[in-house]
């Protein structure tokens, strides 16, 4: 064998035995703020699952805010549990989680959001994976449990970047109340009225 091809050889090998080391972001906190927040708890198991409890006020947004640092290791996504309990006085008809992420930030998702649950709520058609639109009904006090995946965008060794999750209950407002007693009214003027002309 010639000098060329012990060398090739050579470095093939050592090649073939250096693995890259692989990249992660690891979310290191999490705070709450926005007017419908009545109060909101974590806790990490440190395997990549978070387990969030948040009570709303009132129908207002409460904005999450993830703090994510480097790490090394798999960059697996994050499996979240949420209880989120309804104290607004108002029962909810539809629930909507929607990510915002950093100018510089390209990555952050709701993993397999198709996946993604809320008890007594059905996933939406207009859900993808930086929003999830649910449809159902969370009565005053009730409390809904959400699963879904999260990955978040890594900012590099040494680097550290938010994104916020913001999540908002949305009920029928007092003027789509008005529009339905209306639509009663004339419907049952309507059959007033044919039931008198039939006569």
């Amino acid at each position: 064998m010639n000098t060329q091809t012990k060398l090739l050889a050579t470095a093939l090998i050592f090649a073939g035995s250096i693995s890259t080391a692989s990249a992660a972001a690891v979310i290191t906190n999490i705070t709450a703020s926005g007017p419908g927040l009545g109060s909101f708890s974590y806790t990490d198991d440190g395997s990549r699952n978070l387990d969030l409890i948040k009570v709303f006020d009132s129908v207002n947004p409460i904005v999450l805010t993830f703090t994510v640092a480097h790490d090394t290791g798999p960059g697996n996504p994050y499996s979240i549990t949420e209880h989120i309990t309804n104290n607004t006085g108002v029962d909810w008809t539809d629930f909507h989680f929607s990510i915002t992420e950093p100018d510089h930030g390209s990555g952050v998702v709701f993993t397999s959001f198709n996946s993604s649950t809320l008890s007594g709520f059905s996933l939406d058609g207009s859900s993808g994976p930086r929003n999830l639109d649910f449809t159902g009904f969370l009565t005053v006090g009730g409390t809904a449990t959400a699963l879904f995946d999260l990955s978040p965008f890594d900012p590099g060794a040494g680097g550290t970047t938010t994104f916020t999750l913001t999540q908002v209950p949305t009920i029928p407002e007092p003027e789509t109340y008005a529009m339905l007693l209306a639509g009663l009214g004339l419907l049952g003027f309507s059959a007033r009225s044919r039931k008198q002309t039939a006569e």
